[in-house]
Order: structure tokens, then C-alpha cells, then sequence
């Protein structure tokens, strides 16, 4: 079955559940808060209404009393006042009932009322006297009307109180069915996303392991293909991306080397020429033609020294760059690298500053390499330095690496012997810096740093790939960080070789 099928199919049903699920709960709030809406707008203004009621027929027998015992007419207007207000409660109190024993309890109510009221519209005619008492009938009224308004609230309570236990029965019914139905659309949406699951995670992780081994340069990788759905048509056109791109890979390897190796008999021989005629042995050169031709030499030098870098990629991408590994003393090494910088320098008014050891710092490396990585650092250094400044160069015998060492340096120096400890070469300079986003990329073929508009002669970024590969090649490592007095600094670690071991 499809992939694509699988998923609908699953999540169509998840889906089903969960509208069911939806529509049920509308159901229910909806009912519940009708049941709300009726207690909130219906009993609790019929409590109320039995609240004030309360009060006023406290008041009607206070002041029937005070009438009683004081004959004051003041007292049997307020009596009056409070009578009327009284038979407006229960009326409103009427209105407002919805049925059941609240309803029965103000019928029988209203009626008792009526005939106390009456029996005190007549007294209240005749009591012209002070010290009377209620009569006794009376106050059984009394007595017996509060007992009944009381009855008749606490019907009302129990009204709130039964629509009250409907509605939290409601909602009870209406958790057990979310919970189950939850539960339910839990445990089914948890099998189809294992199904799914299991269905593209491991074709998923072979196509990142197929993709990061193209990234790496592996284009023998090949994915399954033996699947019936989508994964295997998109795993036959990886497939043939991945034999595409090895082909293009080894035509532009082949097309590098071959170009490079051609270019060098032919430019040898018009260096040659240059040297020729610059030493003037076909004839004198007037000064115009010497500049003309000692521009065409520099030209020829960096064309030179590109082709150079092309060959050595091509070797380290094929694999196949030699090493001549022996003893050297770093420091004698880096005081031939600066010679032959120092004319470049002295251009620029750049003094090379060095601080070596007296004791010689000796490590297995390929001497011949290890110059080509400190003449591109120590060249970079002066290109980008501002005129009339200086470089440090400097080398120490350290025992543990560095503390700001980037992860990928402490990685190429992992599979190391350094039991001597290490050397550390450091050029510092005063230019603008490497942006830190930048610090691993320029070790990447053909990347350059941004530092303004480019320069003429500048490069063409492989030299920093080469000397990345070359440190890899030695167990060693090169990388560039912040210069604390400003600009910037490359920094070259190696595996020192002990006292012994150099001595044989």
C-alpha cells in the first residue's frame, strides 16, 4: 500500500473520531449551559425575591408590635408601607415559580398572608392607644406565615439544588465520554503513527546517510530499492543523481589535473623567456619594457603557484599526496618561510616580528609541506595587514592543546601520539580579522572571507584547503581565531616528538 494511502486512511479515521468527539462535547456545553442560564436567571431571582420578602415580613411584625404597643401613626404608615411591599414579594415571588413543591409552598403562603393582612388592615383602624399587646391569634399568624416563607425558601434552595446535581451529572457524563473517546482516539492515532512510522523512518534514515555521504564527497553510496512505494522511486533517482554526479566528479577531477599538468612545460617556458629578457640577453630593455615584463613575471609566479595548488587538490582529493615524514626543527623551518616572505614585507613596510625557543622544537612532519602551510599563512598575514605594521611569529612547546581549540581541530588531532606534547606555531597580525562565521569555511575549497573589494592577485581560495588537508594529513591541526591585540591569528598544532625519539 502507498504511503500516501496509509496516511489518509489512518488519520481519516483519527480524524472521525475526534469531529464525533467535537460535536458531542457542543452537545453537552450547550445543555449545560442551558441548565446554567435557568439557574442563574430563574431560581437565583426567585431566592432573591424570597430574601427581601423575608426581610420585609420581619419588618411587618416588627412594626405591628410597635403599633400595638406605641399607637404611633408614624408606626402604622411604615406597618402600611411594609404590608404593601410584602404583597409585591410574594407576587413577584409567584411570577417567578416554576412548578414542583416551591410553587405549592407560595399558593399556601399567599393565601395565609392574605388573611393576616387583612386582620391587620382592621387593627390598624383601631389602635388609638398605647400598651397593646399583639393578640395572641396574631402573633400564631405571625409565627406561622415565617415558618411557611422559610419552607418556601428552602424549596427554592432545593430546586437550585436538583438543576444544580443535573448539570454536574451532565458534565460528569460528559467527562466519561471524553475521556474515553480520547483514550480511544489516542490509542488509534498512536498505531497509525507507528504504522506511518515504521513505514518511513528507516528509508528516512537511509536517504540522510545517503545525502551526508554525497555532501561528503561519497558518490558510490546507493540507497535500497527493493520497496513498493514512494521511498523506492525516490531511491532509483538518487540512485542515478548520486552515478551523475560521481561521473561529473571524476570528468572535473580529470579535466583539473590534466589542464593543470599541461599548463605547466608552457608556462615554464615563458618564465624562462621573461628571466631572458629581463637579464637582457636578447637585447637592452628600457625601463617601461623591464616594468612591463617584471609584471608579466609576477603574473606568471601566481599563475604558477595556482597551478601548483590545483595539482596538490587534485593529489589530496585522490588520495594519493606523499608524505616524507622525519624529524624537523619547527623554528628552522618557519625562519626559511620568513625569508622568503621578507621581500613581499618589505613592500608594504611590514616588519615580521618572531619569538622562538634556543631549544629546538622537533616534530614528524613532511618539511616541504609544512613550509607550504606557513608561506600561505605567513603571505595571507602580510596581504591583509595594513601598511607600516607588524606580524608576529611565534613557536612553544605546550603539553596540553589549547582551551579555545575549535571542535574540528580537536577532532583531526584525536587519533594522534602526543605524548611529547605539542608545538604551536601562531601568526598574528594587525588586519581586519576573520568574521567569526567565517573561521571554519575559508579552510573550505574556493570560499573567501569577505574583507572589502577584492585585491588583484588575491586567490582563488584553495590555499587554506590545502593547508587544512595537509595538517589532517600529520595528525595535526590549523585553525584562525581573534588576535587579542587586534586583527587576526592562524594557529598550526602539532605532535612534538620527545628528546628520545629525536635523538635517533
Amino acid at each position: 500500500m502507498r504511503i500516501t494511502t496509509r496516511i489518509s486512511l489512518g488519520y481519516g479515521l483519527l480524524l472521525a473520531i475526534l469531529l464525533g468527539l467535537a460535536a458531542y462535547q457542543a452537545y453537552a456545553i450547550k445543555r449545560m449551559q442551558s441548565i446554567n442560564r435557568t439557574v442563574a436567571e430563574m431560581d437565583f431571582r426567585n431566592s432573591l425575591a424570597c430574601i427581601e420578602s423575608m426581610r420585609n415580613f420581619d419588618l411587618v411584625e416588627e412594626y405591628a408590635r410597635k403599633s400595638f404597643a406605641l399607637g404611633d401613626a408614624d408606626y402604622l404608615n411604615l406597618l402600611r408601607e411594609y404590608r404593601q411591599d410584602f404583597t409585591a414579594d410574594l407576587r413577584s415571588m409567584k411570577n417567578l415559580a416554576t412548578g414542583g413543591a416551591a410553587k405549592d409552598e407560595i399558593d399556601l403562603l399567599a393565601r395565609q398572608w392574605d388573611a393576616l393582612d387583612q386582620r391587620l388592615a382592621f387593627s390598624g383602624t383601631r389602635v388609638i392607644s398605647a400598651g397593646n399587646e399583639l393578640p395572641e391569634s396574631m402573633r400564631q399568624d405571625f409565627e406561622s406565615l415565617g415558618a411557611r416563607l422559610r419552607s418556601v425558601y428552602q424549596a427554592n434552595l432545593g430546586m437550585m439544588s436538583l438543576r444544580v446535581e443535573n448539570a454536574r451529572r451532565t458534565g460528569e457524563t460528559a467527562a466519561l465520554v471524553l475521556i474515553f473517546t480520547t483514550l480511544a482516539a489516542v490509542a488509534i492515532g498512536g498505531l497509525v503513527s507507528f504504522f506511518i512510522y515504521r513505514s518511513i523512518s528507516k528509508p528516512l534514515a537511509h536517504l540522510t546517510e545517503g545525502t551526508r555521504a554525497i555532501a561528503e564527497g561519497k558518490f558510490f553510496y546507493r540507497l535500497d530499492t527493493s520497496r513498493r512505494d514512494e521511498f523506492s522511486q525516490l531511491a532509483r533517482d538518487f540512485n542515478a543523481m548520486t552515478r551523475r554526479l560521481a561521473e561529473l566528479d571524476k570528468m572535473k577531477k580529470d579535466f583539473v589535473a590534466h589542464v593543470s599538468h599541461e599548463l605547466k612545460s608552457p608556462l615554464a617556458s615563458m618564465r624562462e623567456t621573461i628571466e631572458l629578457m629581463l637579464d637582457e640577453i636578447p637585447g637592452t630593455l628600457n625601463e617601461k619594457q623591464r616594468r612591463l615584463l617584471d609584471l608579466n613575471r609576477q603574473s606568471g609566479v601566481r599563475l604558477t603557484a595556482l597551478i601548483g595548488n590545483l595539482l596538490d587538490l587534485s593529489r589530496t582529493e585522490a588520495g594519493v599526496m606523499e608524505y616524507e615524514l622525519k624529524a624537523h626543527n619547527l623554528a628552522a623551518l618557519a625562519r626559511d618561510v620568513i625569508e622568503e616572505t621578507e621581500v613581499l614585507a618589505r613592500e608594504r613596510d611590514i616588519q615580521i616580528r618572531t619569538s622562538f625557543p634556543e631549544e629546538p622544537i622537533e616534530a614528524e612532519c613532511d618539511g616541504d609541506r609544512i613550509i607550504q602551510v606557513l608561506v600561505n599563512i605567513l603571505t595571507n598575514a602580510v596581504k591583509f595587514s595594513p601598511k607600516s605594521s607588524e606580524i608576529d611569529a611565534r613557536i612553544e612547546a605546550i603539553g596540553e592543546p589549547p582551551e579555545n581549540l575549535p571542535a574540528s581541530a580537536l577532532a583531526s588531532i584525536a587519533g594522534s601520539e602526543h605524548g611529547g606534547g605539542f608545538a604551536l606555531i601562531t601568526v598574528s597580525d594587525r588586519g581586519p580579522g576573520i568574521p567569526a562565521t567565517d573561521r571554519e569555511k575559508i579552510f573550505e575549497k574556493f570560499y573567501q572571507a569577505e574583507h572589502g573589494k577584492k585585491a588583484p592577485g588575491q586567490g582563488a581560495g584553495l590555499g587554506l584547503a590545502i593547508c587544512m588537508a595537509i595538517m589532517q594529513a600529520h595528525r595535526g591541526a590549523i585553525w584562525a581565531e581573534d588576535n587579542p591585540g587586534g586583527g587576526g591569528r592562524f594557529r598550526v598544532l602539532l605532535s612534538r616528538l620527545t628528546a628520545d625519539f629525536s635523538d635517533h
